[in-house]
Order: structure tokens, then C-alpha cells, then sequence
């Protein structure tokens, strides 16, 4: 008897160890594990996806220049009561001007439950430097 409680109980372990592995595989492969990307990253993602491409500078900023299909909403006090209207399960792209603030906006919005959100590296001073696509005042 005591043989069989022991073999019972090493089943329980070993199904709950591999239950365990099989979370953590999916977790490490889930579409939103890359959050910083390149210029030419982002390039393509604007080409293949339906993404909400989001513009956190000031307005003025996104007034002078901004990547081209690109959404304003300044990161600033009032950044996540504007957040609401941004569908959560579509893919999030983020930029600032140089990538500092949109890696804390990335944050915000993995807190609040987006699920695959990346943010520009280096921002748009990148974005033109590589020759980026944008919009100016006409």
C-alpha cells in the first residue's frame, strides 16, 4: 500500500512539473516577448500588420514631423485615461524621441493589459536617420 501512495504521489509531481514547463514555454514565445525593435523592424511591421502606431511626443513635435498613419497621444499625466480607445488586443507600436519614453510607455500599457505592444529603439530621431517615412506640415 505504501508503494502505490508513493507511485500516486510521484505522478502528481511529475504531471505538475511538466504542466509547469508547458506555461513557461508559452509564455517565452508569446508574440510580445521582443518589446524593443529596430528602424527596419518597424518598417515592416507598418507593411504587414494592422498595428496602432502611437506618437508619444508633444503635440508640437508630432505637428512639425511624425512617422507617416501614426496616432498623438502625449505621453503625460493624462497618458493612460487616453489610452482607453486603443484596442487592446491589436498590436501597439510606440515611439518617442529618443526611446526613453516610450520604454516606460510600454510598461504602462503591459501593465493595463495590452498584449503585444514594442516600442521604437532609439525613437525618431532613429526613424530619420534611417530615412523613415514621415509626414510634415504641407
Amino acid at each position: 500500500m505504501i508503494n502505490i501512495s508513493r507511485l500516486l504521489a510521484g505522478f502528481l509531481l511529475l504531471g505538475n512539473f511538466y504542466s509547469c514547463k508547458e506555461v513557461q514555454a508559452e509564455s517565452s514565445e508569446s508574440p510580445n516577448s521582443v518589446e524593443h525593435i529596430s528602424v527596419e523592424e518597424m518598417k515592416l511591421h507598418l507593411q504587414m500588420e494592422d498595428v496602432q502606431l502611437i506618437d508619444i511626443r508633444s503635440r508640437d513635435d508630432y505637428t512639425d514631423a511624425h512617422i507617416v498613419n501614426a496616432e498623438n497621444i502625449v505621453f503625460d499625466k493624462e497618458f493612460r485615461k487616453k489610452l482607453t480607445k486603443l484596442d487592446k488586443i491589436r498590436p501597439v507600436l510606440l515611439y518617442c524621441t529618443d526611446g526613453s519614453k516610450s520604454k516606460e510607455a510600454l510598461k504602462i500599457l503591459k501593465r493595463m493589459g495590452f498584449q503585444n505592444v514594442q516600442e521604437l529603439d532609439e525613437g525618431f530621431k532613429q526613424w530619420v536617420a534611417k530615412n523613415g517615412q514621415v509626414k510634415t506640415p504641407e
